[in-house]
Order: C-alpha cells, then structure tokens, then sequence
C-alpha cells in the first residue's frame, strides 16, 4: 500500500496532534511525581529532624547530663569539690588588656579615637619599622 502526499500529510498532522495531546498530561505526571519525591525527601529530613530534637528534650530531663552540661559550660562545682584554675607559668600578663581610668572617662568621639590610633605610633615600634630578633 502506497501513500500519496495529501495521505502522508494527514497522517504526519493525525501523529503531531496525537503526540502534544499525550505530551502535556504526562509532563505534567512527571513533574508531579518529581515534586512528590522532593516533598517525601522533605518530609524525612524534617522527621529526622524532629526526632532529633525531641531526643535533645529529653536530655534536658535527665538531672546527671544537666549537671554535666554545668560543669562544662558555667563551670559549676559540686558542694564539698575543690576548684583549680591551671595557669601556665610561660604566659606573660599582658597590660594592654585592661583599660586606665583616663580611658574610661575620656569622651572621645569616633574621629578622635580613630586619629589617635594612626597619629601615635606603638611603644614597642620604633620608627615605624618592624624588625624581627
């Protein structure tokens, strides 16, 4: 069986309409089912989150983890211990870290602090030059 062109024509336009008419309905499908299995992966991180987070409220109930989270984060003692501070014997006090009194009472403004800052140079550099021993 021969097809002539006008038969070819029909059925090449028959085909196209078959083909965008399924094509639209099952992009859709696929979109959908991509969205579900985000959503589904969403829904298990966020449960896996929730469990988590319940398990982190239940630690707060038991007493021994609140006296150890004490312990380590305020550096709380038990009634009858004895606290000590090791302190390394090489460390050097610096007195940079505290501030004079002429320092707090001083009302300098932004501008002043910040020429003060660049205008006078360190005590420990003199001349501007760094040089290493």
């Amino acid at each position: 069986m021969r097809f002539n062109t006008a038969e070819f024509g029909v059925l090449a336009a028959v085909a196209i309409i078959v083909i965008v008419t399924i094509w639209a309905p099952a992009n859709n499908y696929f979109q959908g089912r991509s969205e579900i299995n985000r959503l589904n992966e969403s829904i298990a991180a966020k449960q896996a989150e929730k469990e988590r987070l319940l398990e982190e409220i239940d630690r707060y109930g038991d007493e021994a983890w609140i006296r150890e989270e004490a312990r380590r984060r305020l550096g709380l003692i038990e009634p009858g211990e004895v606290a000590f501070r090791v302190i390394d014997p090489n460390m050097e006090v610096d007195p940079t870290v505290t501030t004079s009194a002429e320092e707090l009472t001083a009302d300098w403004t932004w501008y002043e602090i910040l020429w003060a800052s660049i205008a006078t140079p360190p005590a420990d550099d003199p001349g501007g030059v760094l040089m290493e021993e």
